[in-house]
């Protein structure tokens, strides 16, 4: 059976090489919309330009690699599970063993080891494991998995197998020995076999066990790396793993190195490659609260005087931020009195200059991505105002609305009918219909001097909700707006939108009655733009319910009016289909 899976691959490979350019060029525009960052993008079109299985096997393989590989680049390890979990039976043995690869790896990535070692159990025991493409990738993962674990020896064991079985010096291979190597304590090592590679990944990796084995210096290792941070053109994977050295040798310095280091990593909007500098952003919470101890003990502060201890951080605001920014930290995280966490949490803001893209990296991560504030109940609000921002800017409505849960005050900046409406778009937006359902009653139970403007805003809140087949409550709504001394125009408009909500719970009747008020609202012969639409709406709706005389006449009375070609056209279409459904049985 591997015999003609194989075969029948090699057949499709041959096919590729008669194959046009057709494929290749829209593959190609495809990863560079991905790469331009826009990844759901990329996946509809794939998902309408990939060929059927059954129809053109070698070209779906091509676009199914693609669609790994993107949810690969942008992480979106869940997807990758679920679409190689669905693949079809009976496809050739290369493209599947390619396919584990890729779930071994979203399992590594998630953090799900044991499963991860399962799947290379399955894979390296079979008998002819050793003849596939992917045996060595296999081998490295299992490699991998362990150092997850923490098992170093298993890991360092199984290199020297894999070392014994093969001869490769790629750079990854390399990297990955290092990295087995630093973490068991054998350095020298390490630098050995590195010390050929000048890439930026191998020679940061180096220096990492240069400080270990002391063959460098701490200072001399911190004055390295901010001279390196300080070119003008680096990348932001290195940027960002040049910090996470700084750090470690900052460890041997003192509590605010460790804080700058730290910060700068946190400010970059960049993950190392290099797994031994990847540093979680509770280690920043931990600096903090480390600087902001040792400052107070040297002023005899007394731990629960928090008055004493924020009234030491403004003095040191303007002076030294980042001393300033450790004794907020602290404050926020241990105050028993949310008025001294609220006034700690505004002085941080204050502590940057402008909270620019650097500052926005930082706050999302310290309070998006840590362990610390998993909880969003817990982020003080001025903050969590300035992180709603940047989730909208980023069109993060997910992130956006779990931030905007629970918020029951306003930024000092808007106004609460502002700041309500925002937060009842996030949540209905966000899928927490309930919530958002709950605040937008409230804010029209609260409107009572309407304007024109505010009355515009409340109505795109509520096509949000028929947009999201709400539209029982989106009625409701209207109807609470009716009740307020609104504009005769928008009193006119919202009886259309009324009608189209009942349109779409299929309530003809009331829905042609609403349409007809909207329209003869100035008027009961009023023919302008306006009413027309809304005639014809009626129209509609009344022969959806079965009444077609009424449906004729209102067509008819439209048909005297209308002098457009086209729309005369479609009227007297519409009233011919009127006839036919009455006359054929």
């Amino acid at each position: 059976m591997t015999h003609r899976k194989n075969s029948s691959l090699l057949a499709l490979l041959f096919v590729c090489l008669l194959s046009n350019s057709w494929a290749d060029e829209k593959l190609d525009m495809l990863k560079n919309i991905s790469a331009a960052g826009a990844p759901v993008l990329t996946l509809k079109m794939l998902d309408q330009a990939q060929p059927k299985v059954d129809i053109d096997l070698y070209e779906w393989i091509l676009w199914e690699q693609e669609r790994y590989s993107i949810l690969s680049q942008w992480q979106q390890w869940d997807d990758l599970l679920v679409r190689i979990e669905s693949l079809p039976d009976d496809l050739p043995e290369q493209f599947i063993q390619q396919a584990v690869t890729h779930k071994i790896r979203a399992y590594l990535e998630i953090g799900q080891t044991a499963t991860a070692r399962q799947l290379l159990r399955e894979q390296l025991w079979q008998t002819a494991a050793g003849d596939s493409s992917e045996y060595q990738t296999w081998r490295r993962q299992v490699i991998v998995s362990y150092l997850q674990d923490g098992r170093i020896e298993d890991a360092r064991i199984a290199m020297l197998r894999f070392n014994q079985d093969f001869e490769t010096e790629d750079e990854s291979w390399l990297l990955l020995r290092a990295s087995v190597l630093i973490q068991a304590g054998r350095y020298d090592q390490a630098i050995q076999i590195l010390q050929e590679n000048t890439g930026w990944q191998a020679q940061l990796t180096s220096l990492l066990a240069q400080l270990r084995a002391q063959l460098i210096g701490h200072k001399a290792l911190w004055a390295q790396v901010k001279s390196q941070t300080s070119r003008n053109r680096i990348e932001a994977e290195e940027l960002v793993t040049l910090w996470a050295l700084g750090y470690y040798a900052a460890q041997q310095m003192s509590a605010a190195d460790r804080v700058v280091a730290l910060e700068q990593l946190f400010k970059t909007d960049a993950i190392t490659p290099l797994e031994l500098f990847q540093l979680p952003v509770d280690r920043l919470w931990e600096a903090y609260t480390e600087y902001a101890q040792l400052v107070g003990n040297r002023v005899e502060l007394l731990v629960g005087d928090d008055a004493r201890w924020l009234e030491l951080a403004q003095n040191a605001s303007q002076v030294t931020p980042v001393k300033a920014r450790s004794l907020y930290a602290q404050l926020m995280l241990r105050s028993k009195e949310q008025e001294i966490v609220n006034d700690a949490a505004e002085g941080y803001m204050q502590t940057f200059q402008a909270v620019d893209e650097s500052e926005q990296n930082l706050l999302n991560q310290l309070f998006n991505n840590s362990e610390t504030f998993s909880d969003a109940r817990r982020i003080p609000s001025v903050i969590r105002y300035q992180l709603v921002d940047l989730a909208l800017k980023k069109t993060d409505i997910e992130e956006a609305t779990r931030l905007m849960s629970g918020l029951s005050d306003y930024p000092e900046n808007t106004s609460r009918f502002k700041w309500q409406l925002r937060q009842s778009r996030v949540l209905i937006l966000g899928g927490r219909y309930a919530e958002g359902n709950q605040i937008l009653h409230t804010l029209i139970g609260e409107y009572l001097e309407p304007s024109a403007e505010s009355t515009d805003r409340i109505l795109q809140v509520l096509f949000d909700l028929q947009t999201v087949d709400l539209h029982e409550q989106a009625v409701v709504h209207f109807n609470q707006l009716l009740q307020r001394p609104i504009e005769f125009g928008q009193r006119r408009e919202i009886m259309f939108w009324i009608a189209d909500s009942f349109k779409a719970l299929e309530k003809y009747d009331q829905a042609a009655l609403l349409y007809l008020q909207s329209a003869m609202l100035p008027g009961p012969l009023t023919m302008d733009p306006w009413a027309q639409t809304a005639r014809f709406s009626a129209a509609e709706s009344l022969q959806k319910s079965g009444l077609i005389d009424d449906s004729r006449r209102i067509y008819n009375e439209l048909l005297m009016v209308t002098r457009d070609p086209a729309r005369r056209a479609m009227l007297n279409h519409n009233i011919q289909r009127l006839w036919l459904s009455q006359n054929i049985p």
